[in-house]
């Protein structure tokens, strides 16, 4: 009996040797992932917390690129000196604006060989720059506002991309919400990002600065577009691809098309043609939910006017925790959901998100991604709605 009972501890042992590594190796992970900036500090941070983590589990010899408008987030600048240090080719692009302890100490580590060996980048092939303007556009009075981090290899994974609506910093955490979707074991998507990421790096114009890359359900869409005007804006396109009758196969809802837009800014020329064809899909029978964050006064005056008077449902974000008469917490988002008649299909499920706002957005460097994907889409909407429910307020009737 001991000896039966020796023999089954020794296989089990054995077992757990061979299954522990499997069972513990970290994944990145894929789709849509949110922050809650009104609960746990996990909560709060755990988009940073995967990007960190993804910069954590970058092995030797591998690459990071990471192209982001704000950076102050000490445990990723950690991160990301000890990747270099470690052998991973550690590449940030950052814009101008940016001075904080943690950007300055990035570029301090991460610059320090740079020219040696008569190597632009040093012979760690790492470094942290910030653009002067726009990185691909060449235009000086205009931002780098791309959010996006592309990992060669990452635990388990390789060719990982995040596309995010927040930056690498605290504020992005606690003061409103974002999303960050994942695409991974693509090898042209990233390539793609890479080809992009090493053009922002140069810090010049390129002669054809507005990019698309389409591989499968993912479709990525680079700026500046420098021509760009409303009947060339790839916002409105999509916008006039949307049909508010006929869907089927189970999309939709009563054969009529559902539009849920989340925006943090929405200003200027672009944004009142935005909600002007916005508040035109529902007078055309689609059902058009939207919650705001950053509206300028006309736009929101045009949205509120149409909610008021029985059109699109309107949700204010906007949140004074502390009663100082200012705004701390609201969503930051920039992702619009379509489910209905898209172009030509009628059973239509489709993410539209990335990092720019409805606003002038077609100047500076961006990235949008377009996800194509009933699973992506389920999961945008249930932060939507949760959202709504928990940090916004109705407007009109």
């Amino acid at each position: 009996m001991f000896k039966k009972l020796a023999a089954a501890l020794a296989s089990l042992i054995v077992a757990s040797t061979v299954w522990a590594p499997a069972a513990m190796a970290w994944s990145p992970g894929e789709g849509g992932y949110f922050n809650n900036p009104r609960g746990s500090t996990a909560e709060k941070f755990r988009l940073q917390i995967r990007i960190t983590s993804a910069i954590r589990h970058t092995p030797r010899g591998g690459r990071i690129m990471i192209a982001t408008y704000l950076l102050d987030y000490g445990p990723a600048a950690d991160a990301l000196i000890a990747a270099r240090n470690r052998g991973v080719s550690t590449q940030v692009v950052m814009d101008d604006d940016i001075d904080t302890r943690h950007s300055r100490r990035l570029q301090r580590v991460l610059n320090r060989d740079n020219g040696r060996g008569g190597l632009r980048w040093g012979p760690d092939n790492s470094f942290a720059i910030q653009c002067q303007g726009s990185c691909r556009g060449g235009a000086r009075n205009v931002n780098l506002h791309s959010k996006f981090y592309a990992f060669s290899r990452t635990g388990t994974a390789a060719n990982v991309v995040m596309v995010s609506s927040a930056n690498l910093n605290r504020g992005a955490a606690t003061l409103g919400w974002n999303d960050l979707f994942v695409m991974r074991g693509v090898p042209s998507v990233y390539a793609k990002y890479r080809q992009i990421h090493e053009q922002m790096a140069r810090d010049r114009g390129v002669a054809k600065p507005y990019q698309v890359h389409r591989a499968g359900r993912f479709e990525s869409r680079f700026f500046p577009k420098p021509s760009g005007g409303r009947a060339t804006d790839p916002t409105y396109q999509a916008l006039n691809r949307i049909h508010c009758r006929g869907a089927s196969g189970g999309a939709g809802r009563g054969g009529r098309t559902a539009v849920n837009i989340s925006m943090f800014f929405w200003a200027g020329d672009r944004g009142m043609y935005l909600a002007r064809k916005v508040i035109q899909l529902d007078r055309d029978g689609c059902l058009v939910s939207v919650i705001y964050g950053a509206p300028a006064n006309d736009v929101a005056a045009v949205l509120r006017k149409s909610a008021w008077n029985g059109g699109i449902e309107l949700y204010d974000s906007r949140m004074d925790r502390n009663n100082n008469g200012k705004v701390d917490m609201r969503v930051h988002h920039k992702y619009m959901l379509v489910n209905g008649h898209y172009g030509a299909d009628r059973s239509s499920w489709q993410v539209f998100a990335g990092s720019q706002n409805w606003a002038k957005g077609l100047r500076g460097d961006e990235v949008t991604l377009k996800v194509a994907s009933r699973p992506a889409y389920a999961r945008y909407l249930k932060n939507w709605q949760y959202v709504r429910s928990t940090a916004s307020r109705k407007i009109g009737r």
